[in-house]
């Protein structure tokens, strides 16, 4: 299947215009703001008068993480120093941005006083949706793009402005990835918040799904940066997310029985 997208759908001026990555992650970051409103939770946490500066703050911690691992991983691809912050021309590492908001973010919800579990676990119903809509954004502007294949899945971009390679066949990892995240918003949706009480549990869940899910596709992606002869370093950062999120589980469950 052929794919032509243009990355710049709009122009405005200079540098400056409307990508369809950032499209993407505009519309995802709207609906899944405007589904988790409508979420009882939300109005148990009391969540009316704060969320637009958590949302603000998260954005921000969430863009400081992403681009900081980006800059680590792929620091031959910027020239200047300015290009750092040249967010529109895209370069963002999704879990960077996980971990700049699980360590920024927390701390703003104890300065305004709001239970940081029990948001965290609301927040991780809806962000594999966030995530699934902001991969379409990766699919169209050709980052994040997979290894030559021969598989009837495959997709060839034609557009001379995508930062895939152009006129050959390779699999869409993007939308693999948009996939596995959905389905795993399905979980979280219509299973995991129903069954799961105790709080940092859907949180958790969430952590270790998203983390499995960005390990297995990595092995499709072109882009992997590798540390080892078989991992990348963004499965590396996957997998100690996986092991931290469990250990600090399994530490909160000693806790919680030595209380009782």
């Amino acid at each position: 299947m052929k794919l032509y997208c243009p990355p710049e759908l709009i122009h405005i001026h200079g540098y400056f215009g409307i990508h369809s990555y950032g499209l993407f992650i505009a519309l995802a970051i709207i609906i899944s703001v405007l589904l988790l409103k409508k979420n009882k939770r939300f109005k148990e946490l009391n969540l009316e008068k704060h969320y637009i500066n958590i949302i603000c703050v998260s954005i921000i911690a969430g863009l400081i993480g992403a681009r900081t691992i980006e800059i680590i991983t792929e620091w031959h691809s910027y020239k200047h120093w300015y290009d750092w912050f040249a967010f529109w021309q895209g370069g963002f590492s999704v879990l960077g941005s996980i971990c700049g908001i699980i360590t920024i973010t927390p701390l703003y919800l104890r300065y305004i006083q709001v239970p940081i579990l029990a948001t965290f676990d609301l927040v991780a119903i809806y962000a594999p949706l966030l995530q699934s809509i902001a991969r379409l954004g990766c699919l169209t502007a050709g980052c994040c793009y997979g290894i030559a294949t021969h598989s009837y899945f495959g997709i060839i971009y034609t557009h001379p402005e995508t930062l895939a390679p152009q006129g050959i066949i390779i699999h869409p990892t993007q939308l693999y990835s948009a996939i596995a995240l959905f389905i795993i918003f399905l979980l979280m949706y219509y299973i995991a918040q129903h069954q799961l009480k105790k709080k940092g549990q859907l949180f958790f869940l969430y952590l270790l799904l998203i983390s499995f899910e960005r390990f297995i596709i990595d092995f499709l992606r072109a882009d992997r940066i590798m540390v080892t002869h078989y991992l990348s370093i963004h499965q590396l950062i996957a997998l100690g997310i996986i092991i931290g999120t469990i250990s600090f589980y399994y530490i909160m469950q000693i806790i919680e029985k030595n209380m009782k």
